[in-house]
């Protein structure tokens, strides 16, 4: 999967911990997977799942591995010691394949229609 988050040096390891919650939280839903279904196949229980995902809490590197293998990641992929570049969901992943597939003119008309999605869209819309 080419999920990853890549920055040179110390600023990549506090660039993956500072966005962790994100990863993690993208991951599992990438992989339709509930917070139930992740303490049902881990032990890992909602609240301490969701303090994860919100970045109020760190996994120790047990459940670090857990939640690594479940969302079939490496360790590289999400500490960035690995390739350069940065963090890409599966979804993310989807929309760039999709868009190079995409004759030029097309692709500038997906851009544009990005771009006003983005402008009208409401603060906290998901």
């Amino acid at each position: 999967m080419p999920d990853r988050l890549g920055l040179p040096g110390e600023e990549a390891s506090e660039t993956a911990m500072h966005n962790l919650g994100y990863i993690l939280k993208s991951a599992r839903e990438d992989r339709d997977l509930t917070q139930t279904e992740v303490m049902r196949r881990t032990g890992i229980n909602n609240k301490t799942l969701s303090g994860y995902e919100n970045n109020i809490a760190e996994p120790d590197l047990t459940t670090f591995a857990q939640l690594m293998e479940l969302y079939q990641l490496s360790a590289d992929q999400v500490l960035g010691t690995g390739s350069s570049g940065s963090f890409v969901t599966a979804s993310e992943q989807e929309l760039i394949e999709l868009y190079r597939l995409l004759p030029k003119k097309r692709r500038r008309e997906v851009l544009e229609i990005l771009r006003l999605i983005t402008r009208s869209r409401p603060q906290g819309d998901e």
